[in-house]
């Protein structure tokens, strides 16, 4: 069985001798193309590294901002609460003002009315005594 198997393999030995090359080309052609793969995902991968260093940029300038609006919406808060306080301050002194006005204006009014009254006698007394 043996001395066969051996014939038969002396046999096939210029058919080995012509596959080889064949074989040689297309795992070549295989590796050369495994090759270009790894080379195109290796500069995608770059490309996508550039643009996530460029979107963390782009985010942290956002962040900066927003953290600058807060800053300033905090100060204009504390403005707005100055605001209000001073505000209702000045309010109050404007009341008072206007109740003080108005006291004034009766007390002026009741002077007034005095006024016209002692005016009156004095002028019927004049009139009179004429």
């Amino acid at each position: 069985m043996w001395p066969k198997a051996i014939a038969q393999l002396i046999e096939l030995l210029p058919h080995v001798s012509r596959l080889l090359p064949m074989a040689d080309r297309f795992l070549n052609t295989k590796t050369a193309h495994t090759e270009a793969s790894r080379s195109a995902m290796q500069q995608m991968a770059e490309g996508l590294r550039g643009d996530l260093g460029q979107v963390t940029a782009s985010h942290a300038g956002l962040y900066r901002q927003l953290n600058d609006q807060s800053a300033q919406l905090t100060a204009l808060s504390a403005d707005l609460t100055t605001l209000r306080s001073n505000s209702s301050a000045i309010e109050s002194r404007l009341d008072a003002a206007e109740r003080h006005g108005r006291l004034i204006l009766g007390f002026l009014l009741g002077i007034f009315a005095l006024l016209v009254g002692i005016f009156s006698i004095a002028l019927y007394f004049l009139i009179r005594h004429a």
